[in-house]
């Protein structure tokens, strides 16, 4: 032990004596100008660069090295880098100094400069000795120690779970995917069948007959549906609802003023149902086009399919040149469909939702066996409930004395099924039918 007291006493002793030669003070000042000169003058000596100030290492012989501790040495190499910190912030001080005589403000930037990174530098031991004594400590270096153990443990436990996580990950997208499979092949399903109910026909048997009143029932309906549009557009344009093309007899004598749009709605019944070419018709298309939700969809798919031709044919009948000038101020949609055309409009969509089921129903009239005929009343014909429909529907209590003004909508036979047609009646009188 004695030895390693030796060591101590002359180690502390060489350190004391380069503190006292670091403090001595070193400077530069200005004495009166002699002459028009400035004269510099030092204090101990010192030459113009002050370079016999910087202070060397004490250099640690090999006895003193070898019989120290690990910390005492890293102790005391931080001292000797420290006293040279302080010995080079003294030189850089001196060198400020000197920059002011004579006064160069570029060179008092450069020195101001070097001091101050000195200076940091200086300041960056602290953290490297508070560091060095932590990690010399036996007790925070097995604390460090403990918590990598924790940290990597935890680590292990985090990618085993995320492991576990990836493969329900992968059974859950696998379950995902069967749902999402069986939900497919039970909407085709629905589709198929929901297809079926509305478009099936099996021509020659007892159930296409029931189809066939459903398909009336929906021509009826979209018939009345286009007349009320056009009958609100004639308002709007004030055309006359007096239509030449299906004159009315002047002796029908109209309930109410409004019922004369009945008139423009056995018009259009007539023009539509009547005077087709039997080349538009065939039940080879006839699924397709029925399977469109919207039927302007299958018009943009095959503008000139015979359900196509159809449109175009009959909304040139259907529509007098008078008319449509009357509602849009110009003939384009005549000129549009003319050429082949079916224009995106409010009022022709609306028309081809009509003619849809109105070609559906002469298709499917033509297939039947036995095939359904349609049939028309005359004018001035008795009121019959077995073969006709009042329409508005309307109680009279005296039928003898009611007549068929005209035929809305007509019938359809079937051979020994009779779909009635619908009419509007009027009261005989003396200058009647």
């Amino acid at each position: 032990m004695e030895p390693a007291k030796g060591k101590m006493r002359r180690t502390s002793s060489n350190l004391l004596l380069r503190i006292t030669d670091i403090c001595k003070v070193h400077s530069v000042g200005v004495a009166e100008s002699v002459g028009g000169k400035p004269k510099a003058y030092s204090t101990e000596g010192s030459s113009e660069d002050g370079t016999h100030l910087k202070v060397h290492p004490h250099q640690v012989s090999d006895h003193e090295s070898c019989s120290g501790s690990s910390t005492a040495r890293y102790e005391e190499a931080v001292v000797e880098k420290l006293l040279d910190a302080i010995s080079v912030l003294k030189l850089a001080y001196v060198k400020v100094q000197q920059a002011h005589v004579p006064y160069d403000p570029e060179k008092i930037a450069a020195a101001g400069e070097n001091f101050v990174s000195e200076l940091e530098d200086a300041c960056g031991l602290k953290d490297l000795y508070v560091s060095a004594n932590k990690w010399s400590n036996p007790m925070y270096q097995s604390h460090v120690s403990a918590r990598i153990h924790e940290h990597q443990k935890l680590a292990v436990d985090l990618q085993a779970d995320i492991c576990k996580k990836d493969s329900e990950l992968v059974l859950l997208r696998a379950e995902l995917e069967e749902v999402e499979r069986s939900n497919m092949e039970l909407k085709e399903k629905i589709d198929q069948r929901a297809m079926r109910r509305e478009r099936k026909f099996d021509i020659g048997k007892g159930e296409s007959v029931d189809m066939f009143i459903k398909l009336f029932e929906s021509s009826s309906k979209h018939i009345h549906d286009f007349t009320k549009l056009v009958v609100g557009w004639m308002k709007v344009s004030g055309c006359d609802l007096g239509i030449s093309k299906f004159p009315i007899d002047k002796s029908v004598v109209y309930a109410k003023k409004s019922h004369k749009k009945y008139g423009v709605e056995a018009y259009f019944a007539r023009a539509m149902l009547m005077g087709t070419k039997e080349e538009y018709f065939s039940m080879d298309f006839y699924d397709h086009i029925m399977s469109f939700k919207d039927p302007f969809d299958a018009l943009m798919e095959a503008p000139n399919s015979a359900f196509g031709r159809f449109c175009r044919e009959k909304y040139l009948v259907a529509v007098p040149r008078t008319m449509e000038d009357s509602f849009f101020g110009n003939l384009d949609h005549r000129a549009f469909v003319e050429r082949g055309g079916h224009p995106r409009t409010q009022f022709y969509q609306t028309f081809a939702r009509m003619a849809r089921y109105v070609w559906a129903l002469l298709t499917v009239a033509r297939y039947l066996k036995p095939r359904a005929e349609m049939f028309f009343v005359r004018t001035g014909i008795q009121y019959q409930k077995k073969h006709m429909e009042s329409v508005p529907v309307r109680l009279i209590a005296e039928e003898a004395k009611i007549s068929v003004g005209f035929t809305v909508m007509p019938g359809f036979k079937i051979g020994c099924t009779v779909i009635r047609c619908k009419v509007y009646l009027s009261m005989l009188d003396a200058g009647g039918f």
